[in-house]
Parts: structure tokens; sequence; C-alpha cells
């Protein structure tokens, strides 16, 4: 197997906790000479940062401190832009680095439709490390929802929870300067985006912004937030490594719902991807709602080199996506070079395909290049593997499940994914089944007890060791993704694994036929159970026999030996 992503990324530590935060109140009905007490809050960010600079002025180095929203819709007057004079501050002890966290108490909005947020910045944008922004609705913004760090002052470990942005004229949330070496160390846990890169409906000039914009980051989580109906991407990882997207449910967005931009050691695993044929509010997409699309855009013409590559695509399930898996060339300039390379799809279920008005790149696994194919461009170590891939085929014809050009069609292998009909040039080989009783649409439940016919399960691949719950393989206990056998087979992923075969078969025989060594066959039924075992002798034939009529899968093991 290639390198693939580098295990967990880290969570962010924060400077002090709450108790030990200098702390300023804010309210809506605050006023703005107030102590900034809970007593006494004030109403805006200028003073309330005038007023943190009074009660930490006999300190110095780090100190950490909050701004602590009391409950309420705030309209605010100016949006809060951390910049280097109300960041690090001179005073009689020193200079001091104000770590500022914002947090709210209760039900609290920040309602930034009564401004005008200056160009590339958030309601919030805050260049503070070691902070927590908690609890807080921001809304209505006619730049971006928040921005975490600039240029000047990269922002660092920083954990956002439970935090919801609505409505954005352009990016939700933008983490990350790709200007900087730091790496951000940033966690998104149980948060909302929605209906943000409104440019693309109310703007002179639409362009593709996103929901969650990483720019240059390293080291980010993203982990259950819910992300849907954006005019834009849900997340795109731009210039970024070292990302884990994980248990989010991902909908409706007008755009990819996750885009590996010039990104590397990512992974994507346990969310939902949905499409529910919102064709009112979204009546047309250039790029569809894909799941996640994979690709390389050059916003200069500097780089002579653009990658993506080490990115695990694992445990989903996508449904009524236009397309699972895209992989674009992307880039500005025939004389850059593009690469597209370690990518693994597996464990995936996908179920029905639809897509927006005009938009033609309808498939499970879609390619798109420049033909004749460049010979600057490089797509290598590709894996489709142990996903369940479902839609009517006479609404979808097979021919168009799978598109690439020729020249990339040795990249790929396909080893035991189960698909709903013949897709061509793939049918049975790999170890692929044809298991035309999947289901062709979404089943009322995705709960394993609602839907067993979606439980079709499928050999294991030995870096997949937990389902998307973190839940040891093997069971029943999550229906997030394709599932393994109860008892594992071989499949290393490459389509090279010398002395091992796993052939699809249906009826109640087989024979087998061993050459110059002794060899084991275990034949299995769809469900994953073993219906039989039987060692065949060397230089041996034998009829291989289970019980019923049905399609199995034949696992053998040795050096050399054919399935006949």
């Amino acid at each position: 197997m290639h390198a693939q992503p580098s295990g967990d990324v880290p969570y962010p530590k924060l400077f002090g906790d709450s108790a030990e935060r200098v702390t300023i109140y804010l309210a809506p009905s605050g006023r703005q000479g107030a102590l900034g007490t809970r007593e006494d809050p004030i109403s805006s960010f200028t003073p309330a940062i005038a007023r943190m600079k009074e009660l930490t002025s006999a300190m110095s180095g780090r100190v950490g401190c909050a701004f602590v929203f009391l409950s309420g819709r705030y309209r605010i007057g100016e949006p809060f832009i951390q910049v280097g004079n109300n960041y690090r501050v001179s005073g009689p002890a020193g200079t001091r680095t104000l770590e500022l966290s914002f947090v709210g108490e209760g039900d609290v909005v920040l309602d930034a439709s009564g401004i005008e947020v200056p160009n590339g910045q958030g309601v919030i944008t805050t260049s503070a490390s070691g902070i927590e922004i908690r609890n807080i609705r921001v809304v209505n913004s006619s730049q971006f929802g928040i921005r975490l760090g600039s240029v000047q002052n990269r922002s660092t470990n920083v954990l956002i929870t439970n935090v919801k942005v609505d409505s954005t004229f352009s990016h939700g949330i933008l983490i990350g300067d790709a200007s900087s070496p730091l790496a951000d160390t940033v966690a998104l846990i149980d948060c909302r985006i929605t209906n943000t890169n409104q440019m693309n409906v109310r703007g002179s000039t639409g362009q593709f912004g996103s929901a969650l914009k990483l720019f240059g980051a390293r080291d980010v989580n993203v982990v259950n937030c819910r992300i849907g109906r954006n005019w834009g991407e849900a997340v795109c990882i731009n210039n970024s490594s070292r990302v884990r997207v994980r248990e989010c449910r991902i909908y409706d967005n007008w755009a990819p719902g996750v885009y590996c931009d010039a990104g590397s050691d990512v992974v994507v695993s346990g969310c939902t991807f949905r499409s529910d044929k919102d064709t009112t509010v979204f009546p047309a997409g250039k790029r569809g709602m894909v799941g996640v699309l994979i690709s390389t855009e050059a916003w200069t013409g500097s780089p002579t080199e653009l990658r993506s590559g080490d990115i695990d695509i694992v445990n989903n399930v996508f449904i009524n996506m236009a397309g699972c898996l895209d992989v674009w060339e992307g880039t500005m300039s025939f004389l850059q070079r593009q690469i597209i390379e370690n990518v693994r799809f597996a464990h995936n279920t996908c179920i029905g395909m639809w897509t927006t008005k005009g938009n033609t790149s309808t498939a499970f696994v879609n390619l798109v290049y420049n033909s004749p194919f460049p010979t600057n461009r490089t797509i290598r170590g590709m894996l489709v593997a142990n996903n369940i891939f479902s839609v009517d085929p006479s609404q979808v014809a097979p021919n168009r499940w799978v598109r690439m050009p020729a020249e990339a069609v040795p990249a790929f292998t396909y080893p035991s994914n189960y698909w709903s009909a013949s897709v061509p040039g793939i049918a049975s080989t790999f170890g692929n089944v044809i298991a035309p009783y999947l289901p062709l649409t979404e089943p009322a439940s995705l709960l394993p007890e609602s839907t067993p016919s979606i439980r079709g399960r499928a050999p294991r691949l030995p870096w997949l060791a937990t389902d998307a719950g973190g839940r040891a393989r093997y069971t029943d206990s999550t229906n997030a993704g394709a599932y393994e056998f109860v008892s594992p087979s071989s499949i290393t992923g490459q389509g090279d694994h010398r002395g091992q075969i796993i052939q699809a078969v249906y009826g109640t025989s087989a024979r087998v036929c061993a050459h110059d060594e002794r060899m084991l066959v275990h034949v299995f039924a769809l469900n994953g159970g073993v219906l039989t075992s039987e060692t065949v002798e060397a230089n041996e034939c034998r009829i291989i026999t289970w019980p019923v009529m049905q399609p199995v899968l034949l696992h053998v093991t040795s050096a050399s030996v054919q399935v006949r």
C-alpha cells in the first residue's frame, strides 16, 4: 500500500480555563461605559476591548481572557477584527498578548445585518491562540461569518463548539493562511453552517466560496457538524493538510460536499452526504452536488507542481448525490504539473443518484480531464474497494456509473464492490458482485434493524479497524458504509495479492483445482456467513458445494491456483 493519512490529528490545547480567564460580559441591553461585569455588561466590541485592556494593564506575557455574551440578539454596530493593536499590547508591566475567547450563555445571536463587514473579514476575526469560540450564532454577514488568523498573526489552537453560522455573502468560516507554515490545530465540533456564499445568487459576479474554507490550514478536525443548503462547497480543503472530517451531515449544497483542492493527508469518514432534489432553491449547479471532489486549482501561475493525495474516504453514506467520487483536472496552466495519487474510496454505501439541471457529470466515479490526456497530468494509486453502489439502472444507465478517460483506467482498481447492475469494464472482475436486490432508493431508515437489505458485507481492508462510531468491525452496530465478512479475507487493496483469489459465483457448486500446493477454500454468503470451508490437495480438483442456490464469494488461498 502507498503511504496514507498519518494517523490522528491533534486537538487544540487551550490557554487557561474559563475560571482563570479575565472576563468581560456583554449584553444587548448593555451600555457603553459599563464595568463589564455580569451585573453591568457592555454593549459592543470597542468598549469591551478597551475595558479588557484596562483590566489587564498590570499583566504581561500571554493573558487568557474572554468575552462572555449574555443571552439575546445583538444588533451589532461593528465587527470584531483583532489586529496588532488589540492583540499584543504594551503597558507598564511589558508586552501582553490577549488570548481572547468568545463564549455565549444561553441563546446568543450576533446579527450583522446593519453593518458592512470589511472585505475579507468576519463578524469575528481573531488572531488569538489557545482559545475557544462556543455557543454563538453569527448571522447576516456581508463578508465572512468567522475568520481565524491573518497574514500578520496566525491563530492556532482554537476550539469551536456549538457555533452556528447562517447567511453570509462569502465564506462561512475561514481557517488558515497559505503564507504561514504554522499548524492551525483547530477543531470544529457540533457546529452548523447554512446559507453561506450568497455571492453566487445575489452578487454581480459569482464565484465558488465555501461554508467551511481551509486555506493553507494544517491539523484540522471537523466532527459531528451539519453543513447544508450553502451556495458553494460545504468543506473546501484548499492547499491544506492533515484534515479529518468525521461523522458530519452534509446536505443540499450547490457545489461539492468535500472539495480536496491541492489537499493532502485527508480522511473523510462516517459522514452522510445527501441531496433532497430541491430544485426550487438549487435549480442549477455547475459542479453539481457531488460527494467528494479531488482536484488541483492553481490560484497563481507560480507553482510548478500541484498535488492532491493520501486521501481516505471511508465508511460514509451517499444518498441521491450527483456523484460520490469526482476527480477533476482543474489546473490553470498546462505548464504546471498536476499529480493526483493515493486515494482510497472504501466501505461506503452509495444509494440513488441525482443531479442539478444542466449538469451532465453524474456518475458514482467520474473523471474530467482534457482530451487528449495531457502529458503533464499524473493520476495513480486510486482504490475503489468494498463499497455498495446502487441506483435504478432504468433511471441512470450503468455505462454512466463510472466514467473516465481511457488513459486514467490503469490508475484504478475496484476490488470487492457490490453493484445493483453490471458496470461495463468492471462487471464481476476484481471480486465485484452484481447484486440486483440492493436498495435502489433511500431506505426508510438507516438503522441496521430497519434496513437488513443494506447490510451487504465486503472483505475487510487491513487499515480499516473500526466503524464510523469507533466500534470494532465485524458487527452490525452501525449502518454507515459497507460491511465486512465475519471471517476476514485477505484483500490488500492493490489487486496484486499473489496466491489469493476472490471469485463471485452463482449456483450450488464450483469446481476448484489446486496445482503445485495445497490450498484452502472458504465459501461466503453475501451476508458474510461462512457456508463451507474445504482443503484441496496439491494437483487435485474438487467440486465444492453449498446447500442453497445463491450468489456466493469464493475465497481461495494458495501460492498458485485457478478457479474454474
